[in-house]
């Protein structure tokens, strides 16, 4: 299923379908489509991605999970979550302390 929404003038677009990729696969299988896994990068664009996920009914009943573009990176003596694109996750609770 792939569903575009408009937010401020950009289009996003979301994909599902009923493969179970693990998130290095899910990645490449959205480079070879010149695209990336989701990058939230506002509320706006969170409200969306969350009706696509809702809007999925099959994924939903199987109780399926789905890939966002963000990643563990070790920062010095711990690790922080970062977008895919290199922009940190957030502000609030995004660091670990590696022990």
């Amino acid at each position: 299923m792939s569903r575009c929404y408009q937010v401020k003038n950009d289009n996003y677009c979301f994909y599902t379908d009923s493969s179970v990729l693990s998130w290095d696969e899910a990645k490449k299988f959205c480079e070879r489509r010149n695209s990336t896994l989701p990058i939230i990068t506002d509320k706006d664009v969170d409200n969306v991605f969350q009706q696509f996920i809702v809007s999925d009914s099959y994924n939903l009943i199987q109780n399926r999970s789905v890939w966002v573009g963000a990643h563990a990176r070790p920062v010095n003596n711990s690790v922080r979550w970062h977008w895919i694109d290199g922009r940190p996750l957030g502000t609030d609770n995004t660091s670990v302390r590696v022990k």
